[in-house]
């Protein structure tokens, strides 16, 4: 896919690494030339030197013919002027980075397809792992009050079968199983209902944010909300 990233500084350049990596045209636009180089020399990305809000350079930069276009420049306002603007020559799929929640209608009306929103990542991510330490929580279902989360079976426990451990009180609500991935194994297993999770497998389910805690209290690991020391 042909991408154009506005914004080559850590966000953009480690996205735009990545998305060379898997083989998409890859185009960074920075105001800032001494950025572009170090983009070009550290991912082989092109780099277009000026600013993401220019139509010139957006032209420049091989915008009307992008698949997708992301917004990863440090403001909002930066990266909601370059959504409309990519919106506005075509671009099928707009992704921004956002920094303050108070932009999310104007990211909506613009027609943003899907909005990183950093400020709710963190928070999520540091609750969880102060609560569930052992718990990773992987991703957020958009639209759905839902997280895909990894965890260790424990290892003083015997294995067990999914059909058996999902009928268990920590894992009988709120919770499907998505896959197994035992020891020594590099393939993650689509779990059926025979299927045995041994000690030390890791589990990956997705679960309510509020079930966490039966979850770590299954484990022995962590502290669920409310549980005092």
């Amino acid at each position: 896919m042909y991408i154009v990233i506005a914004g080559g500084g850590i966000a953009g350049s480690s996205l735009a690494a990545e998305l060379v990596n898997r083989k998409h045209d890859v185009v960074v636009v920075d105001r800032d030339r001494e950025a572009c180089e170090d983009v070009y020399a550290e991912t082989g990305a092109v780099a277009v030197h000026g600013s993401a809000t220019d139509v010139a350079v957006l032209k420049q930069a091989g915008i009307e013919k992008a698949d997708v276009a992301i917004g990863a420049m440090y403001r909002d306002t930066d990266n909601l002027t370059f959504a409309l603007l990519a919106r506005s020559f075509g671009v099928p799929r707009l992704i921004v980075k956002m920094r303050d929640p108070a932009y999310t209608e104007a990211y909506r009306v613009a027609g943003v397809d899907a909005v990183c929103n950093m400020i709710e990542m963190f928070r999520h991510r540091v609750v969880a792992e102060i609560e569930n330490p052992h718990i990773r929580v992987l991703t957020r279902l958009e639209g759905a009050d839902a997280q895909l989360v990894m965890f260790a079976f424990p290892e003083n426990r015997g294995s067990v079968r999914i059909r058996d451990l999902a009928q268990l009180p920590a894992f009988r609500q709120n919770c499907v199983f998505a896959g197994i991935l035992r020891p020594g194994e590099r393939t993650i297993v689509m779990p059926r209902g025979d299927d045995e999770v041994p000690p030390g497998a890791t589990v990956f389910a997705v679960v309510t944010p509020g079930h966490l805690g039966a979850i770590s209290a299954f484990l022995g690991e962590g502290t669920g909300p409310g549980d005092g020391a």
